[in-house]
C-alpha cells in the first residue's frame, strides 16, 4: 500500500474525508480489517515498525489509529517510542504517565492502563503515552513488555463490546531490539518505509530481522513523499 504526503507531519484529521490522502489511509485500514479474525482475535494487536526514523512514520502509525476510530473501531494507539516519544505532541495532549510508567510497576492491572490512557481529539481513539519516567525503561521492554500487552488485551475486553484494536508505534527496527521485542507479540507487523528515503538495504535488513523473532510480518506501507 502506498500513501503519498505533502505534509509529513500531518495528521489524518487535517484533511478533507474523500482526499487522496484520506482515502488511502481508509483503504489500508479496511486491508488491515479483511486479515483481522475478530472471533478469533477481538482485541487486534497491529505494529508499525521502520528500518530508520522518519517523521512520516510516526504520522503513519497515528493516522491508521485515526482511520480505524473514525471507522467505527475502539482503538488504542500506544507510543512504544520510550527513546524518541512524540505522538502525545502529536494529538496535542499535555504529558503524563504512559508505557513507562507501567512497565516499572511490579503488577500491572487494567486500573493502572485506564488510568493511564488519554482520550484524544478523536471519538473512539485514546492514546497511550510513551510516560515520563525513560530511565532504564529499554531494558525493562524485554522482561515487562508481554505483562503490559497482556493486560492491554484484557482491558479492552472489559471496556468494549465489539472488536477492537491497539495499534502499536516504537523505535526503528534497525536502531534498537524493541520492534522485534514487540513484533514477536501481536497479531501482525507492518514494515513501514519512506520512498527515496529508506534504502533497499535498510528494507531488507528491516525485514530480516523482524522475521528472525518471529514477528507476523504481513505487509509493507509504503509513504510517498
Amino acid at each position: 500500500m502506498s500513501i503519498r504526503s505533502q505534509e509529513q507531519v500531518a495528521l489524518l484529521t487535517d484533511y478533507d474525508t474523500n482526499s487522496a490522502y484520506s482515502n488511502a489511509y481508509y483503504s489500508l485500514y479496511a486491508t488491515i480489517r479483511s486479515h483481522w479474525d475478530s472471533e478469533q482475535h477481538p482485541q487486534y494487536t497491529l505494529l508499525l515498525a521502520a528500518p530508520a526514523a522518519y517523521p512520516e512514520y510516526a504520522a503513519a502509525a497515528a493516522n491508521i489509529a485515526i482511520a480505524a476510530a473514525q471507522s467505527g473501531t475502539p482503538t488504542i494507539l500506544v507510543d512504544a517510542d520510550v527513546r524518541t516519544p512524540g505522538l502525545q505532541q502529536r494529538f496535542g495532549l499535555t504529558k503524563s504517565d504512559g508505557l513507562s510508567e507501567l512497565l516499572h510497576m511490579d503488577v500491572v492491572t487494567t486500573r493502572n492502563i485506564a488510568a493511564s490512557l488519554q482520550q484524544t481529539f478523536v471519538p473512539g481513539l485514546r492514546l497511550l503515552s510513551a510516560g515520563q519516567s525513560h530511565a532504564g525503561v529499554p531494558a525493562l521492554l524485554s522482561t515487562k513488555l508481554h505483562d503490559v500487552v497482556s493486560c492491554i488485551r484484557e482491558y479492552m475486553a472489559q471496556s468494549e463490546t465489539k472488536p477492537s484494536i491497539i495499534i502499536f508505534h516504537c523505535a526503528p527496527v534497525l536502531s534498537s531490539p524493541d520492534a522485534s521485542l514487540l513484533g514477536a507479540e501481536v497479531e501482525q507487523t507492518l514494515l513501514t518505509i519512506v520512498r527515496e528515503r529508506t534504502t533497499r538495504t535498510q528494507a531488507k535488513q528491516a525485514q530480516e530481522q523482524l522475521q528472525g523473532t518471529h514477528a507476523h510480518l504481513s505487509g509493507i506501507v509504503v509513504v510517498d513523499v
